[in-house]
């Protein structure tokens, strides 16, 4: 490989990492979306929402979430281990 084509290489790695920073992060989310995000089924997040369970919003009679909410929902929903972990589990 010659010395423009590394150079080549190394600025389309550079215009790579600019636009992932760059674009915007999607932080509403559908129910199909949180579902897919959350790994469970749309009946199951729907049941959540109906028992106040998940934090939501509702905008025109479509319920909405926020990925940043639901983030920190996760967080405080984590349970911490109190054994051992054993390798190959």
């Amino acid at each position: 490989m010659d010395a423009n084509s590394r150079q080549l290489e190394q600025i389309l790695a550079v215009l790579e990492a600019i636009r992932e920073q760059t674009e915007p992060v999607r932080d509403i989310l559908t129910v199909d979306q949180a579902a897919d995000y959350l790994a469970i089924s749309n009946y199951t997040l729907r049941e959540w929402v109906r028992l106040r369970k998940v934090p939501h919003h509702k905008v025109n009679k479509q319920i909405r979430f926020k990925k940043s909410k639901l983030d920190k929902w996760l967080d405080r929903a984590e349970v911490s281990t109190t054994g051992i972990l054993y390798e190959g589990f």
